[in-house]
């Protein structure tokens, strides 16, 4: 399905970002240790391998509707969790990546084609894929990356089809709010003598080197209309509280996480709403197509 792409902008190219834009993040840091301890879903894929995808993928390939038939590309792949369950369900995916280390992992795990690539620059003809998948990746490249990537999307994505993007980091929610008020709360109650630990720090030192672009929900949203396109932006509250959106009634066993007590997801549902959202989200999801809504 190789076509043509765009070439690299030359170096008297305006349209070449300067050091302030932000240079990429090297393929280096995605390394086989990345993949298999920091990215997210490890102890999923050590439990299962790509058989069960962790919460975000899960909700995400719900939602996507993949068909038999269907041609479906994962961007930034990874481990290839995703393109196994495309293949499951009858449709031919494919996934790229620009870490060697993914690519053999996904290939290994999916048995799907994969291809080393930049997300700025796709390989693949035009109107050719009824789904996209960018999954965990929007915050691991600059605005001015994003732009292009999102402008290589529109190319390849059929007139019908839409892109699913996952974001793990809101920014609301560990940085500017949520996690300031939670610390604080803990040493309130530990000055009346109650032993509450400080809340676990929500990003790793791998999250910090890494997430070069994060988002709130209003900020995706105004990035979506800056480049033209609709999206519905949706905040994700944790995973215990929504087990059965993610997984259906029934869950697997030997899933490594519970869901929350009753009474903790009837109070969370109670306040999940808008703008508490804005705090309450720990994760964001968006179905994204090309063209503004009528």
């Amino acid at each position: 399905m190789s076509g043509d792409h765009p070439a690299p902008p030359s170096p008297e190219d305006p349209a070449r970002p300067d050091s302030r834009a932000g240079a990429p993040v090297g393929a280096v840091l995605y390394d086989e240790r990345y993949f298999e301890e920091d990215c997210g879903g490890a102890e999923f894929y050590r439990l299962f391998g790509p058989r069960i995808l962790k919460p975000a993928l899960s909700y995400s390939f719900r939602r996507a509707a993949v068909a038999p038939g269907m041609s479906v590309l994962d961007i930034g792949c990874g481990r290839g969790e995703v393109l196994y369950h495309v293949r499951q369900a009858g449709a031919w995916g494919v996934g790229t990546d620009f870490s060697p280390a993914a690519l053999g992992l996904a290939r290994s795990s999916s048995g799907c084609s994969v291809a080393r690539c930049d997300a700025k620059s796709l390989p693949f003809l035009d109107r050719a894929f009824d789904r996209v998948f960018l999954m965990g990746v929007v915050d691991h490249l600059h605005p001015w990356e994003l732009e292009r990537c999102f402008a290589e999307i529109g190319r390849v994505l059929k007139s019908d089809g839409f892109v699913l993007v996952h974001t793990c980091v809101n920014r609301h929610y560990y940085k500017n709010w949520s996690y300031g008020l939670r610390r604080w709360a803990a040493r309130m109650l530990r000055a009346v003598r109650l032993p509450v630990r400080d809340p676990k720090a929500p990003r790793s030192e791998s999250d910090i080197a890494l997430h070069v672009n994060e988002h709130s929900a209003s900020q995706l949203r105004r990035f979506f209309r800056s480049i033209g396109w609709q999206a519905e932006v949706e905040p994700r509250p944790n995973y215990k509280l929504a087990l059965d959106e993610t997984y259906g009634a029934e869950l697997p066993d030997g899933l490594p996480i519970r869901p929350a007590p009753a009474w903790k997801a009837r109070v969370h549902k109670t306040f999940f709403r808008w703008p508490l959202t804005c705090v309450l989200a720990r994760e964001l999801f968006a179905v994204a197509k090309p063209g503004k809504k009528a």
